[in-house]
């Protein structure tokens, strides 16, 4: 199973990626890139029509095969069951004025028969198109004939590849805070009143809500980076100015800081590593620099599980 920076590359790529694949096979790929890809966003277990387990209640189902290589039958292209809500998403290489007509007419009809089978609601299921570049009929029948009973959503491969890279650097983010850019999203539709301008609108949407979900994590990212810089030192005390200047060459770090501003410092780094509980802090140095000692890794599991044990407790 391919990595998320892996799937993150075939996605930037999408043409390139597709192009090593006959023809005739570029749509199942490019089917099954997508569902890899909110495999990794959601961090859900991810199956297809050959191994699918009903038993799992929250998982990724791409309907189709590779072996041999097939699209999904009649049905969405991929079935997402997140906490609390479900998408249904259509993958579609399609960018011509055919996109509208063969793709959203069926993907309605799927959503019907999902919410009759299932015992849904219509408001906690969300139809997701995804393709390389939007059509103009697509944007404007969406816009003005929306069908008020569904969450009916439009993204472009550029946009879902940044949400696989802001789901890679916050790896802890909740699956609501996908939901809530979905909202935005459909905000978008509304608002826009031409194709450029729903575009425009939507990276503006998208780059207030990546900064946004990553601040959430910061102490979850920072505070893992950092008991990974101590680990990599590999000395049972280590200065804060040493983690920190492992962090400051960090590309992910970097990229990461990029995102939301702000400066990474010692203090910052103390109090995240801190708020995990991945360090102990020992003592100050002479010049006042703080001294970590990282938590032995079975220490931190072993409260975490308890910590779970504790939240599923609650009834």
């Amino acid at each position: 199973m391919s990595s998320a920076r892996t799937i993150l590359k075939h996605l930037k790529k999408h043409d390139e990626y597709l192009n090593k694949f006959h023809p005739p096979h570029r749509s199942i790929y490019f089917e099954e890139l997508i569902g890899q890809a909110f495999r990794h966003i959601l961090y859900l277990p991810y199956y297809t029509s050959d191994n699918d387990n009903p038993t799992d209640s929250f998982r990724v189902i791409w309907q189709g095969s590779i072996n041999p290589p097939s699209n999904a039958p009649q049905g969405p292209d991929i079935i997402t069951c997140c906490y609390d809500f479900n998408l249904l998403i259509e993958a579609t290489l399609k960018t011509g004025a055919n996109q509208w007509t063969q793709e959203f007419a069926a993907s309605a009809r799927h959503c019907d028969d999902f919410i009759n089978q299932t015992g849904l609601q219509p408001k906690d299921v969300s139809i997701i198109l995804v393709t390389p570049k939007l059509h103009q009929d697509t944007y404007r029948s969406i816009h003005q004939h929306p069908r008020q009973e569904f969450n009916f959503i439009p993204i472009e491969a550029s946009t879902l590849a940044k949400i696989l890279e802001t789901s890679i650097l916050a790896f802890t983010m909740m699956h609501v805070e996908l939901r809530r850019f979905f909202h935005e999203i459909q905000k978008c539709i509304k608002e826009a009143s031409s194709l450029q301008e729903y575009r425009r609108l939507v990276d503006r949407s998208l780059i207030d809500w990546q900064k946004g979900a990553l601040k959430l994590e910061r102490n979850a990212f920072i505070g893992v980076k950092s008991y990974e810089a101590m680990k990599k030192i590999n000395r049972t005390h280590v200065g804060a100015s040493e983690i920190l200047q492992r962090l400051q060459k960090h590309p992910f770090v970097r990229q990461y800081l990029k995102i939301i501003g702000g400066k990474l410092t010692s203090d910052v780094i103390e109090d995240c590593l801190i708020r995990q509980s991945l360090a102990s802090r020992l003592s100050l140095t002479y010049d006042g620099e703080p001294i970590f000692e990282p938590v032995p890794y079975e220490d931190f599991k072993g409260r975490e599980l308890r910590l779970i044990k504790e939240v599923g407790n609650i009834k």
